[in-house]
């Protein structure tokens, strides 16, 4: 198994959810200026120098070695969330968190599958291309921004691309929206969040996953990405 996810950086310990343990994990700081990365493997778990993985950044690519406390580790879940325990759970923010794949493109509770939505007066369902060379476009309605925005995975025509800008409360005026890359105008079928997870809330029980505690890569407010898998056996 090999997934991979995104989340909005805390500034603090934060736990990827996922379902299973880890063999390995590789987190990526999207938004630095200079490479942020931070990898780990169960083999590591040998050596109490690297026992929470390796760290790379900086314009050197300098090589740090991650001790207890300050990288990456398997989180074995199970645990029954309290208001507490589970702390802010606003969309971006959170400390366990689950995978998110909703969509959030309806103007109404009463027009979405989940109830949540992000569109300002009606559902999100059309793309028009601008200037095909910058990939800028526009909507059929704005977005709110509180789940869309930049991160958020778009699909077109049964493509999907991402929104890599978008001001909150806008979308549908010329060329508001500028995607990774420029498909021709076209029906939106799906517009997910702008990260992959989503907080867990109090009375879930937290799975499987791996909790991170390096905050040079999970810097608050950064966009972050992550792969994590397991061996063959």
């Amino acid at each position: 198994m090999r997934v991979s996810g995104s989340f909005n950086g805390t500034g603090a310990t934060v736990y990827l959810c996922l379902g299973f343990i880890p063999d390995f994990v590789h987190v990526w700081n999207l938004q630095g200026t200079q490479i942020l990365e931070a990898y780990w493997n169960k083999e590591m778990m040998r050596a109490i120098e690297v026992v929470e993985g390796l760290q790379n950044s900086g314009a050197s690519s300098t090589i740090s070695a991650l001790t207890i406390g300050t990288g990456i580790l398997p989180y074995y879940g199970g645990t029954v969330l309290t208001s507490t325990t589970a702390g802010t759970t606003t969309y971006a923010e959170g400390v366990y968190l689950k995978k998110d794949d909703r969509d959030y493109r309806y103007a109404s509770a009463a027009s979405s599958p989940h109830g949540l939505y992000d569109a300002v007066s009606n559902t999100i369902d059309t793309w028009t291309l601008g200037t095909a060379s910058t990939h800028k476009g526009n909507f059929n309605a704005d977005a709110t921004g509180t789940y869309i925005g930049p991160g958020s995975p778009i699909k077109i025509d049964g493509r999907y691309y991402s929104i890599v800008a978008l001001t909150a409360g806008q979308g549908i005026s010329s060329e508001e929206v500028t995607l990774s890359h420029g498909p021709t105008s076209g029906d939106i079928e799906f517009i997910g969040g702008m990260y992959t997870t989503t907080p867990m809330i109090a009375g879930e029980v937290t799975l499987d996953g791996f909790v991170l505690t390096n905050t040079t890569i999970n810097v608050n407010d950064a966009q972050c990405a992550f792969e994590a898998g397991t061996y063959d056996r």
